[in-house]
């Protein structure tokens, strides 16, 4: 991270702390929309790939099928 970025970024929480309790609200209310909508975009993102979404579709056929290993069998193959 470049230092502008580190410096805007302890600007942005001291006008934080700055600002009224409903504001406070307001602004963790936006960062949770925020956040949830990079996770949607991720989703569909996921979603239009057709070969990876049937690669997970297929490994939770496996995994309900018990067609697994334990983890530290993989590990010692990593």
């Amino acid at each position: 991270m470049s230092k502008a970025a580190i410096i805007k970024e302890v600007g942005i929480f001291t006008d934080f702390e700055k600002l009224s309790k409903n504001r406070k609200k307001e602004v963790a209310d936006f960062i949770a929309y925020l956040k949830a909508k990079e996770e949607i975009e991720a989703t569909k993102e996921i979603l239009k790939d057709k070969d990876f979404l049937n690669s997970i579709m297929r490994g939770d056929e496996d995994f309900k099928a018990g067609r697994v290993k334990r983890w530290s069998e993989v590990r010692e193959d990593v």
